[in-house]
This record gives structure tokens, C-alpha cells and sequence, in this order.
């Protein structure tokens, strides 16, 4: 799942995740997580304190389906990011303007574990910042793991490639780059896990 909203004085919240399972069970745990999230925020709590406590309520519920993996940030419009990753695949943040040595992206993997199995958990917060010209790119492990016809993932490092060949286009043309370079990938049989992409590219 995915999910935006906007929080007013200019702040953007973003997520997406990743239920266990599939079906009836897995909707209701996704919906139960992005209506605790909306909730939590929409009453000022931190996010820290919203991700522990919606770790309680997920571990109690009777569903089949019972842990997410959820990345959430908050995207303030000078560029500062604050997010919490409950064990998602880590987004990417790609950079521009590039000196030599230094790195082309950063993962975004601050937080904790995933959302569920573990009664009480404790949730640290990440800091980034996107500056103007620079991609954040979001996505499920169905992507990643889409198989070639000798089972080889398509991996990080493609996924790396085909943003870094995208780079000046738009956040909309990066995502279809990323779901026909995958579909390629996997020689277009069907998809054998949820693929869900979500980039943000920031113009100014």
C-alpha cells in the first residue's frame, strides 16, 4: 500500500508498506495500519510514539495476517525529511549535483523492526533532506525481487541503474521506467508478489 496526505503549513506525509500474506486478512491489516497512522498524526502525536503504539495494536488483533513492514516520513517544503522505516525494503534517495567521491544516494533505514510479532517495540526517528532536483524513490520488495528466467533477482543495483538513467525526468516517468525495467526483467510473466512503486522528485 501507499498512502499521501497533507498536514498543512506546507508538511507532505508519505507511506507505503507491505502486509504478510494476501487476501481478506492482509487488506484489514492495511487498513488498520493507514487508518492508525492517519489518526496518530491527525492528533499531533510524534511518530515515534504513533509506530509503538500501533505496534500494541497490531500484535493484539486475531487476524491471520499479523506483522507490515511500513516506511512514513514527513516532507516539510524546505526539502527536510523525518521518517521512521518498521522494516521496509529501504527507500533510496538519489542525489544531484555530484562531486567526486561522493556517494550517488543513501538509504533511508532508520527506525526499528516490522510492525506486529513483537509486543513492545521502540521506534527511532530518521533525518534526510531532499534538496531541489533530487529523487526519492519507494517501492515494494515485488520489484526487487522480480526473477529472470534463471531465477537472478532484479535487484538494488538495477534498480539503482534505471533511476540514475531517469534522473532528469519526471517522478512520474521514473516510476513507469522502474515497472518496465523490472517487467522486462522477468520477460513479462505475471508478477509473483505485490509491486508497488512511489518516487517523489523535487522541483524546487
Amino acid at each position: 500500500f501507499y498512502d499521501f496526505h497533507e498536514l498543512g503549513e506546507g508538511t507532505l506525509g508519505l507511506a507505503i508498506g507491505d502486509a504478510s500474506g494476501h487476501g481478506l486478512p492482509a487488506a484489514l491489516l492495511v487498513r488498520d495500519v493507514v487508518t492508525g497512522l492517519r489518526m496518530g498524526i491527525e492528533r499531533e502525536l510524534k511518530i515515534a510514539h504513533v509506530f509503538t503504539k500501533l505496534n500494541q495494536v497490531i500484535h493484539r488483533s486475531r487476524l491471520s495476517s499479523r506483522f507490515v513492514s511500513v516506511f512514513y516520513g514527513e516532507l516539510e517544503a524546505d526539502g527536510n525529511l523525518v521518517y521512521i522505516n518498521a522494516g521496509h525494503q529501504p527507500p533510496i534517495l538519489f542525489f544531484k549535483d555530484l562531486r567526486p567521491g561522493e556517494a550517488s544516494d543513501t538509504e533511508l533505514s532508520t527506525g526499528g523492526t516490522v510492525i506486529g510479532p513483537l509486543p513492545e517495540t521502540r521506534f527511532r526517528r530518521g533525518f534526510a533532506r531532499v534538496r531541489p532536483g533530487e529523487a526519492l524513490v519507494m517501492c515494494t520488495d515485488g520489484i526487487l525481487e522480480r526473477r529472470d528466467a534463471g531465477s537472478e533477482f532484479f535487484g538494488v543495483d538495477r534498480l539503482r541503474a534505471t533511476v540514475r538513467e531517469s534522473m532528469s525526468q519526471t517522478a512520474e516517468a521514473i516510476v513507469e521506467r522502474i515497472f518496465d525495467a523490472s517487467s522486462r526483467w522477468g520477460a513479462g510473466r505475471p508478477w509473483e508478489d505485490d509491486a508497488t512503486v512511489v518516487v517523489l522528485k523535487r522541483d524546487a
